[in-house]
């Protein structure tokens, strides 16, 4: 497990009763920057607040994500639009996004509808381990390593994990109709 860079990492049912990360698919970065560990994004899992209700300047209805359990105050934005974005940082070749950018650039880039919902995504929070602690979590059966097959600036969040529970071994659909809260079973 030493190249995790741009996998998925999708929670195996030992996570059912984290809170953070049960239920979740994380794209990790392949940033060149980060050579000791591990960043990444849940991409699955949406707040209950989006843009319009953080920055009253922008007056769009684009939701925003849980990114991880690190970092929490800061808001993070992966977009597939560096060309318009300066100052951002590439965060997965495969699918050409960039982590970052200008933000007052981005809130008048949105205001003007040259990009919208399906340019970026916006998350409070990152994930984050040192490289041997992921390594460590995935022998211990806590994460299912995938490639990235999915498109971040179009995904359904809803079913992704399920569909990838079940991508991983068909076994897995006995976790299909799983709730996301296991105490509410």
């Amino acid at each position: 497990m030493s190249n995790l860079a741009g996998k998925l990492l999708i929670s195996t049912p030992e996570l059912l009763m984290d809170h953070i990360f049960n239920q979740s698919v994380i794209l990790l970065s392949e940033s060149e920057q980060q050579e000791n560990e591990n960043m990444g994004f849940i991409i699955n899992k949406p707040l209950p607040i989006r843009l319009h209700d953080v920055f009253k300047d922008i007056p769009l209805n684009i939701q925003i994500w849980n990114g991880g359990p690190v970092d929490t105050s800061n808001l993070f934005y992966i977009h597939n639009k560096p060309e318009l974005i300066k100052q951002s940082i590439l965060f997965n070749k495969k699918q050409q996004l960039y982590l970052g950018g200008d933000f007052k650039l981005i809130k008048q880039l949105l205001i003007d509808k040259v990009i919208n919902e399906h340019n970026i995504k916006f998350f409070l929070g990152y994930t984050g381990w040192g490289k041997q602690q992921l390594i460590d979590e995935i022998s211990e059966k806590s994460w299912f390593v995938s490639e990235n097959d999915l498109n971040l600036l179009k995904l359904n969040p809803r079913e992704v994990w399920k569909k990838k529970m079940i991508d991983i071994d068909p076994k897995n659909i006995i976790w299909k109709n799983a709730p996301l809260n296991p105490h509410l079973n």
